[in-house]
């Protein structure tokens, strides 16, 4: 079970995340610049940026399109808090950024929509 600032939003179906860079922010010298012979490292973290990709599974379609209605208001209202993973992996103060399903629910024995999620520790 994973969740977001306590809520279970993406539990109706499988889903994995990807952890995104961590580190400085940093720019390679442009090769057109002869000015510019060494990289610069900005005195900036990069922002952990967490990807989960899954499908939302529904007992039939006003169930599915209700799922996505839920987080899709979270999302808009930038839901903020600690992010668990299914594993019990959990990173402070992440806030929900993107929420990009897929156009069109595949139909089988279930009713599903594979989705992608973003967030993101803003500094």
């Amino acid at each position: 079970m994973s969740t977001i600032a306590g809520q279970s939003l993406f539990d109706s179906g499988p889903h994995r995340f990807a952890h995104g860079r961590v580190g400085r922010l940093w720019a390679p010298p442009l090769r057109l610049d002869s000015l510019q012979d060494r990289i610069v490292v900005f005195p900036t973290n990069v922002e952990l940026v967490i990807r989960q990709t899954g499908r939302l599974i529904g007992a039939g379609e006003a169930d599915l399109w209700a799922q996505v209605a839920i987080i899709q208001s979270r999302c808009e209202a930038l839901l903020t808090g600690a992010l668990v993973d299914n594993s019990g992996t959990t990173w402070s103060a992440m806030t929900l950024l993107e929420f990009a399903p897929e156009p069109v629910a595949d139909r089988g024995r279930a009713i599903s929509l594979a989705y992608a999620a973003v967030y993101a520790r803003l500094l």
